[in-house]
């Protein structure tokens, strides 16, 4: 009996022996398939394995002086499962809470540490999965939530779950805002960001993920199959951040005085035709306040006024070869049309009566006197078709072809078309019948600043990628010449004129350089009622060797006294050059220091204290004498004085433990000075050190401080 009881026993752990051995078998057999079989099968096989995209990072929007405009800026979104075991585990959520919560408050500051507490207790009780704690947070603050009570246990322990969102920020808010352009779920919208899409935008990559227990996706690190995002390039725009905000700051002035709907103000470099600021603002009525809305320089099509002028003066020199200071007989206010009573009319004083100069007309820009001078030009059907195919041929009917989308093609008329009638030669000279953009008037001054060489609106720089340049935006010619030269001359004198005796004398003043332009101001008409003005200036500077071509126009100013360009388009013009000026010491023809009453009078200029390599160049440049140059080289700070007809020189002391004389200086050299010293500098006033806290020559331990006071001379 008792064998057979063994023998069973030892039957039954035969063949559980057996068993197991076969089970082992089995199990070593399926991973040597699972090894031996292609990898792509087996995830294809697998209904918990799929790819996920990965998207390429959009490159960057800078500016020509090197400020991002727009960027790609990574944020978080945080969100708590609080059904992890962790959690659950006797009292260690409540231990670690109200700490965690405190950690929360003090580094978002939005609510209290008790209110957190409350709330992460409440979806505790609830067993939420899914409860959400902040959006939008930056990557630093990402980095401490990680670091906080529970957190700091990672994802399956704490439950922190974090997702990564790519945003695109605009770091300078409303400047250039439209030119940059936005993107949204649709993709690339307006300016930039659409004309250059192709380029900034990277190509997507994709990863496999598996689904895990908890409903998680992780990546499966086998690269077979895997696809890697490749990043965008960088854009480089011709804008520059410094000029864009003397732009926008000069029109907003003038826009907000004259409560216009509508503004812009464009800078262009003269040779390149690299738009250098695009400034657009319009008045937004929910927010009550002037913003980026709208881009007016390439999409608001306006009667150009006369500004427009310009192009009918080329049109008449050109053929008749007439000087600008031969004489047209005008009838005085009033200029009769077919067909049309009113006519045209100057208003005071812009009333000419008699024989009258083609430089007076213009400087005064004189309708009557215009249409006179045009009529006499082009006095049949014929030569008024040639006036239209003249203007043709500067281009006035064609896009100027800027890679922003939007502009608005010019509303041209050619004579004997559609709507043509007796007087409408006339009212296309003095900037009606027809209607433009504001670049694109910008442009034909622009070729006439460039020797009459018109080149298209430029806005790319260059494209780099990972920091190498991979394209250059390329000046694109589009008119060897606009006209003759002589006319050229003609023209360019008149421009001149006009802002030194003409429309536009009072309104631009510079001491440094001489700028060229005009003014217009048009009626905004429908349905044969007047419903605003537009009032603009574009020009040029310096006058005689132009560097940057500009444009401003203030659209429909309810402020009767800014419809016109003199008033409100003028000034901003004249605020922008002299912005520019300040910055580039090129622009500089004038010396505002006058040399000839120098050598008359005996006159020496007044000068700072300051670097001794800088005075020299500066009494170089103004032929200035020096008593004593040579004596002081030795000396990298002096202080000059003025005595009879020369400037005699005196060192600054550099001994370390005295202080130094820094009144008379300006701020830079005072304070590259006083920090050689060690000493601790406050600063009061600006202009030039009038006083300074400190005794000069008296001695001073390393570290003191001092205090300067600056004012203006």
């Amino acid at each position: 009996m008792v064998d057979k009881v063994k023998q069973g026993i030892v039957f039954k752990a035969s063949v559980m022996y057996v068993a197991v051995f076969l089970v082992m078998i089995y199990v070593i057999v399926k991973v040597v398939v699972l090894k031996c079989e292609d990898q792509g099968d087996l995830l294809k096989k697998s209904a918990s394995v799929t790819f996920k995209t990965i998207p390429g990072h959009r490159g960057d929007i800078i500016s020509s002086d090197g400020r991002v405009l727009a960027s790609s800026v990574l944020s978080y979104d945080l969100t708590w499962d609080f059904m992890v075991p962790k959690l659950r585990e006797g009292d260690f959520f409540e231990r670690n809470v109200d700490t965690l919560a405190a950690c929360i408050s003090k580094l978002f500051g939005d609510s209290t540490s008790q209110y957190y507490a409350n709330s992460f207790r409440n979806a505790f009780k609830e067993e939420k999965r899914s409860y959400p704690i902040k959006k939008r947070i930056t990557y630093a603050q990402m980095i401490q939530v990680r670091k906080f009570p529970i957190f700091k246990l990672g994802r399956y322990k704490s439950g922190l779950i974090i997702t990564e969102n790519s945003t695109r920020s605009i770091p300078h808010k409303e400047l250039a805002k439209r030119c940059i352009g936005f993107i949204n779920a649709q993709g690339a919208q307006v300016g930039l960001e659409k004309a250059y899409n192709d380029r900034l935008a990277g190509v997507d990559g994709k990863m496999r993920m598996r689904k895990m227990g908890n409903g998680e996706w992780r990546e499966i690190e086998s690269e077979e199959g895997n696809t890697p995002p490749i990043d965008g390039s960088d854009v480089v725009t011709t804008l520059d951040v410094s000029i864009q905000d003397v732009a926008e700051n000069s029109l907003m002035e003038y826009m907000v005085k004259s409560k216009a709907e509508e503004g812009t103000a464009v800078v262009m470099e003269v040779e390149t035709g690299k738009i250098r600021a695009m400034a657009n603002l319009q008045y937004d009525t929910v927010s009550h306040s002037y913003l980026e809305n709208f881009n007016v320089a390439v999409g608001r099509r306006m009667p150009p006024g006369s500004t427009f002028k310009l192009a009918t003066m080329i049109a008449v020199l050109e053929k008749t070869g007439m000087g600008i200071d031969d004489k047209v007989d005008l009838p005085g206010q009033y200029y009769a049309l077919p067909g049309n009573p009113k006519g045209i009319q100057d208003e005071e004083p812009h009333i000419l009566t008699g024989p009258t100069s083609i430089r007076t007309i213009f400087e005064l820009s004189s309708n009557v006197g215009v249409a006179r001078l045009v009529r006499n030009t082009y006095p049949t059907s014929a030569d008024e078709s040639e006036f239209t195919e003249r203007l043709s041929k500067m281009h006035l009917d064609q896009i100027t072809g800027v890679v922003i989308d939007g502009e608005a093609s010019p509303a041209f008329r050619y004579a004997g078309s559609s709507g043509w009638w007796g007087g409408a030669l006339e009212k296309m000279a003095i900037g009606y019948e027809n209607e433009f953009t504001p670049l694109q008037i910008l442009t034909l001054y622009n070729a006439v600043a460039n020797g009459g060489r018109m080149v298209r609106p430029l806005l790319l720089e260059c494209v780099k990628k990972h920091g190498v340049v991979i394209e250059r935006g390329e000046t694109e010619e589009r008119e060897k010449a606009i006209c003759d030269r002589e006319t050229l001359r003609k023209v360019q004198e008149l421009l001149v004129g006009v802002v030194q005796e003409g429309t536009a004398s009072k309104a631009i003043k510079n001491d440094f350089f001489q700028i060229a332009g005009k003014t217009g101001t048009a009626q905004l008409v429908i349905n044969n009622k007047v419903v605003g003005h537009s009032a603009s200036f574009a020009g040029y500077f310096p006058a005689d060797h132009p560097k940057y071509s500009c444009i401003v126009v203030i659209y429909k100013p309810k402020i009767y006294s800014y419809i016109y360009g003199s008033a409100s388009a003028a000034p901003v013009f004249q605020k922008i050059a002299q912005e520019l000026c300040i910055r580039d010491r090129d622009l500089h023809t004038k010396k505002n220091f006058d040399i000839a009453s120098y050598n008359e009078k005996k006159q020496l200029p007044q000068t700072k204290a300051g670097d001794k390599a800088y005075l020299d160049r500066l009494y170089s440049d103004l032929n200035v004498q020096v008593a004593n140059a040579k004596d002081m080289d030795q000396y990298h700070f002096v202080a000059p004085t003025n005595k009879a007809d020369v400037v005699q020189l005196e060192s600054v002391s550099l001994v370390k433990a005295t202080v130094p004389n820094v009144i008379g200086m300006g701020l830079r050299d005072a304070m590259f000075l006083l920090k050689q010293h060690k000493m601790k500098v406050t600063v009061v006033g600006r202009g030039v050190v009038k006083k300074q806290s400190l005794p000069a020559y008296s001695n001073v331990k390393e570290g003191a401080k001092i205090t300067i006071e600056l004012a203006v001379n």
